[in-house]
């Protein structure tokens, strides 16, 4: 027997698909406020546990993705696509295979204990290739809110983002932490939205909540505090790589470079260089808000 759970995350509904053998409750927990169970999926996920991920065929090794954990392997089977996913590059702990159109998807498992991480990642890259055609991104980054806008922090893993997201929160009244590691930005009539999202890295910040967003801030280390407006060129520089994308298909960069095009042409785009303190965030909220 197995058990279907359906959620919308930014308007874009997928479904997973659980042994009822599994212990799922605690996995899916992060998706609860997502759930939606009337929606019509553009994805399904179905996960499945095996005695040995060697008796699943992947193809060929095209390329290991990521510069830590988790890794991303890509493999080719007659021109079609799998890929895995690993929290070393020893060997894989879980292995995706898709459709050709990517709408329906197994996701295999040996071991039961990487049931969640294999949902979660295999979740987050279906729906990053299944929304792109709706002006729709994930992006790796923290996102405050505050007054009833939006405040993206970018940046390369290990410059702050999650830090300067607690700066504002411990030290700008009213600030609130939308997601800390994979919000969802979405063009809806014309205006940039973020929205929350069931994939918040480390911090448990699971909120279905979605507003205008208002500044886009890219993160650097520095022995200062310093803040400037970036220019059209910088800011597609910041947000392009930000964002989920499987870069070996064409369609998937075209859709990516469309939107991000037309969310630095909405939105302010900013370079923060600074200290991990108080008046870091005082700065940039000073700076970004108007």
């Amino acid at each position: 027997m197995e058990n279907i759970f359906t959620y919308t995350v930014a308007g874009h509904s997928f479904s997973f698909i659980v042994p009822d053998s599994l212990p799922s409750g605690q996995w899916l927990k992060p998706y609860e406020p997502f759930r939606c169970d009337d929606a019509e999926p553009v994805f399904t996920l179905k996960l499945e546990q095996v005695p040995t991920l060697a008796e699943v065929v992947m193809g060929e090794l095209v390329e290991c993705f990521n510069d830590e954990a988790p890794y991303l392997w890509v493999f080719r089977n007659q021109g079609v696509y799998a890929f895995a996913f690993s929290y070393t590059k020893e060997h894989v702990d879980c292995i995706l295979i898709p459709s050709e159109d990517y709408s329906e998807s197994v996701v295999y498992v040996e071991d039961v204990r990487f049931a969640e991480f294999a949902l979660s990642n295999a979740a987050m890259l279906l729906y990053a290739f299944r929304t792109m055609p709706y002006e729709t991104l994930l992006a790796h980054a923290s996102v405050v809110k505050f007054q009833g806008r939006g405040y993206m922090f970018l940046g390369r893993s290990g410059t702050g983002k999650s830090t300067h997201s607690r700066l504002w929160l411990e030290n700008v009244e009213g600030a609130e932490l939308l997601n800390d590691d994979n919000p969802v930005i979405r063009i809806v009539d014309g205006q940039v939205r973020v929205f929350g999202s069931p994939w918040s890295g480390k911090t448990h910040c699971y909120v279905n909540e979605d507003i205008p967003l208002q500044a886009v801030v890219r993160l650097s280390q520095a022995p200062y505090n310093k803040i400037a407006r970036s220019g059209m060129l910088q800011a597609y520089a910041s947000l392009m790589p930000a964002c989920s994308c499987m870069r070996w298909d064409r369609k998937s960069v075209d859709y990516l470079h469309k939107t991000v095009e037309k969310v630095i042409g909405r939105v302010g785009s900013w370079h923060l260089e600074c200290l991990p303190d108080k008046e870091a965030a005082k700065l940039c909220c000073d700076s970004v808000k108007m």
